[in-house]
């Protein structure tokens, strides 16, 4: 048989652009090499972009809404923003992932799990995905196999990453009384919901975090690979810091380690008959890490962009996916980018932002919104630097120079 399409990967980016394809009549195999659901090393953080975005109810697996920030310096100083509306979901990524690749199946896409990609080759009409139990045809392929995806390196589009591209991260699932979780996170107002922890100074070109679920506490911390000096030692402290700060235990027998990529996209995502989405693409924002709202938008735009090529729409190829994407979200995370370089450069340019988040309230608002992806990042930069010039140039001054 040859598929319409085949998808590599059943993560968020590949789970949305079956279920799309799918609904779109095609004929689509999602090839997953886990049985879900299945551990993932991720804080587990939606923003809200992600529920607009995702057609599809994930309030079953929603653990805590959010309700804000709590940011600390490098030096200890500690901003917070509360708001009175739901600014973001927490959810376990085995459940979340789990529950849109079970909507990608009942949309009609033949799902298998359990299967590991070693090949791949693009002939003149279709493209075979070899797999250690088969090999599956089909006229089209989308990679959304993560960063270290296999169609990606067997296709030669993106062989390997630069330290200076990727980002190494350790995350922990901490069992934890949901008590506690609202005792050190919860909403100062009252309600269930919690604030989200952003630790700056561990390392250069990184942060820690603490999220809280409904009984488990994820923390993290990552940086940029180039910067790497001592992961390990800052990862002991920050978790130290951590049991001192909230008089708790932490559990660390659910830690895992991964890559993300960290410099925005790739500058080609595609062959003839490829389309990589989203980590496999780079698709992740280089300010904050995450990139489930854009694995969610380049799965559909590459669902979307096959449909046309299976049915013979003139004019579209992968090319056109590449120009989708680019315009949809990539000048986005382009100054996701400037904004990272410009956060992360030093850890006196970390200090500068939390300062100026404590002492002025329309910087707390606006780096607020950046952080947890409330708006659109050329917003968010062009709000920071507006108010930065008005307001805190010499401040402005230090951290570009």
């Amino acid at each position: 048989m040859v598929y319409d399409l085949i998808v590599v990967g059943g993560g968020p980016a590949g789970s949305t652009c079956a279920r799309k394809a799918a609904q779109l009549g095609l004929d689509v195999v999602l090839i997953e090499k886990h049985h879900h659901p299945r551990r993932k090393a991720c804080g587990g953080g939606l923003t809200t972009r992600v529920r607009r975005a995702l057609d599809v109810d994930f309030s079953p697996v929603v653990e805590r809404e959010q309700c804000g920030l709590r940011l600390f310096s490098p030096s200890g100083l500690t901003v917070e923003e509360v708001r009175a509306e739901t600014t973001g979901y927490m959810v376990r990524r085995e459940d979340f992932d789990h529950l849109l690749l079970r909507e990608a199946e009942r949309a009609g896409a033949t799902v298998m799990e359990g299967v590991a990609v070693v090949d791949v080759v693009e002939n003149a009409n279709t493209v075979d995905v070899i797999t250690d139990e088969k090999t599956y045809s089909g006229r089209l392929l989308v990679g959304a196999d993560g960063v270290n995806s296999t169609v990606a390196r067997r296709t030669g589009i993106k062989t390997r990453w630069r330290d200076d591209e990727i980002c190494l991260c350790i995350e922990a699932a901490v069992p934890m009384d949901p008590e506690d979780i609202v005792r050190i996170v919860g909403d100062p107002n009252g309600s269930q919901r919690v604030l989200i922890e952003i630790y700056f100074g561990a390392l250069r070109h990184g942060y820690a975090w603490a999220f809280g679920k409904r009984a488990e506490m994820s923390l993290g911390i990552g940086v940029l690979v180039s910067e790497l000096e001592d992961l390990r030692g800052a990862w002991k402290r920050f978790v130290l810091s951590f049991e001192k700060r909230y008089d708790v235990r932490i559990d660390l027998s659910a830690t895992t380690a991964a890559r993300v990529p960290l410099k925005g996209p790739i500058d080609n995502t595609i062959a003839s008959r490829v389309m990589l989405v989203g980590d496999a693409a780079g698709f992740v924002s280089p300010a904050t890490g995450e990139g489930i709202y854009y694995a969610i938008e380049s799965g559909k735009i590459a669902a979307e962009i096959a449909r046309d090529i299976i049915s013979e729409v003139g004019g579209v190829s992968t090319e056109t996916y590449q120009q989708r994407w680019q315009k949809a979200f990539g000048k986005d995370l382009g100054v996701a980018n400037f904004l990272a370089g410009m956060m992360f450069h030093s850890i006196e340019n970390m200090e500068a932002v939390c300062r100026m988040a404590y002492d002025d309230p329309v910087m707390r608002a606006y780096t607020f919104e950046l952080i947890t992806g409330a708006v659109p990042y050329r917003t968010s930069r062009n709000r920071l630097v507006k108010r930065m010039l008005r307001k805190h140039l010499r401040t402005a001054i230090k951290m570009i120079l």
